[in-house]
């Protein structure tokens, strides 16, 4: 799904060349965009419909006598992913295609918005290890096999965490060669403005 950093040297050439020399800009590179742009709007719809549902069943379960308690902290717990969600998606510049300079504008939108995301992953994954331990052991500790339900649940989070952590780390890839090809395009040095980490 990604493409190799060394694509934005098409980018680069086409913006350095006068304009009857550029070539088109490459199709692949904007089908990607794209295509990411279409993924990330999806994945959102879907987190921010998931934290519906969550608040949905939390409503109910409070009708039907879950304690208060546990209801305050599921709710926390929903706020705080939902917060995340939305940080992560911050200062996404949207969908630029019209110069070389935009696409890469956009890529790099992209990949920060990525980085973020995957981050928010992590503190979420962490944040729900928390919230089952807590449930386990101060709700449900007489209805079954706790540990094994956490050891369980413990193991799909570690594998959620590992997966952000991959993803956090080809985003900063990204970002790096996105900021190189878009600094070659502006033909000037990178400021402490432009460094790929900055998120």
């Amino acid at each position: 799904m990604t493409r190799p950093e060394n694509d934005w040297t098409d980018l680069t050439e086409a913006w350095t060349l006068n304009p009857d020399e550029r070539p088109p800009l490459d199709a692949g590179l904007i089908r990607a965009l794209r295509r990411r742009d279409r993924l990330a709007r999806l994945n959102f719809a879907a987190e921010i419909a998931g934290a519906l549902i969550v608040l949905g069943m939390v409503v109910w379960a409070v009708m039907r006598g879950l304690p208060l308690p546990v209801a305050g902290a599921a709710l926390i717990f929903v706020l705080f992913a939902v917060g995340l969600t939305l940080w992560s998606r911050r200062g996404d510049p949207g969908l630029l295609t019209e110069t070389p300079g935009a696409v890469l504008r956009s890529a790099l939108g992209q990949a920060r918005t990525g980085y973020r995301w995957a981050l928010s992953g992590v503190a979420i994954s962490l944040a729900a290890m928390i919230f089952v331990i807590v449930m386990m052991t101060t709700v449900e500790p007489a209805r079954g096999p706790t540990g094994s339900v956490i050891a369980g649940v413990g193991i799909l989070l570690l594998l959620c965490i590992g997966f952000y952590l991959r993803h956090a780390r080809r985003c900063r890839r990204r970002m790096a060669a996105h900021q190189a090809a878009l600094d070659a395009l502006t033909d000037r040095e990178p400021g402490p403005e432009d460094t790929y980490d900055r998120f």
